[in-house]
């Protein structure tokens, strides 16, 4: 997405006779310079860049189909092999849209992002670091990941044990492999 800054000067277009002629040259001056620097003008979202979303690359079940516990299934997300306790990063910008227990995911984070894509955290503990309509930036803590069992005995989604389930929804709310996002550093 380009940003571009409009200038506007008005009193150099209210105040003089040669109108045409001062409008084309700010026009050559000013505009046209300032869209061609706004194309190196970059916030870490405009070109759609992701970050880890904890600090282990351990990945302990991929996107797609996998077997569990003796039947195949869907598996619609990326699961990051972390310790209970470990840091949950926002993978980009956005809007918190959910803050809460979801079936299959436990306590979880969901994340609107500037592109129409959404990202959603699953197995997280019971504190979270953000609430819902908090804008939040890419490499943000929203939380830690959570234990096997919550607190009130409940099982923390569907689990075999800590780790932080990652799931991406893109503008048709489709889940997309989160690791075609070429996941970066924060």
């Amino acid at each position: 997405m380009l940003r571009f800054v409009f200038l506007y000067f008005s009193d150099i277009w209210l105040y003089n006779n040669y109108g045409d002629y001062l409008l084309k040259k700010f026009i050559s001056i000013f505009f046209i310079p300032v869209c061609f620097f706004s194309l190196f003008i970059n916030s870490s979202n405009t070109v759609n860049e992701y970050c880890f979303p904890c600090d282990t690359k351990i990945i302990t079940s991929k996107y797609g189909y996998r077997d569990l516990l003796g039947s195949t299934n869907f598996h619609n997300g990326t699961d990051f092999g972390a310790s209970r306790g470990s840091k949950i990063y926002a993978i980009s910008s956005g809007t918190i849209t959910h803050v809460g227990f979801l079936n299959g995911y436990g306590n979880s984070v969901i994340i609107s992002h500037q592109n129409g894509y959404k990202s959603l955290y699953g197995h997280m503990d019971e504190t979270y670091n953000v609430s819902i309509g908090d804008y939040v930036s890419k490499g943000y803590l929203i939380g830690y990941v959570g234990p096997k069992y919550l607190s009130n005995g409940k099982l923390n989604g569907f689990t075999t044990g800590p780790h932080l389930h990652l799931t991406v929804f893109d503008k048709n709310s489709n889940t997309i492999n989160p690791e075609s996002l070429n996941l970066k550093n924060k």
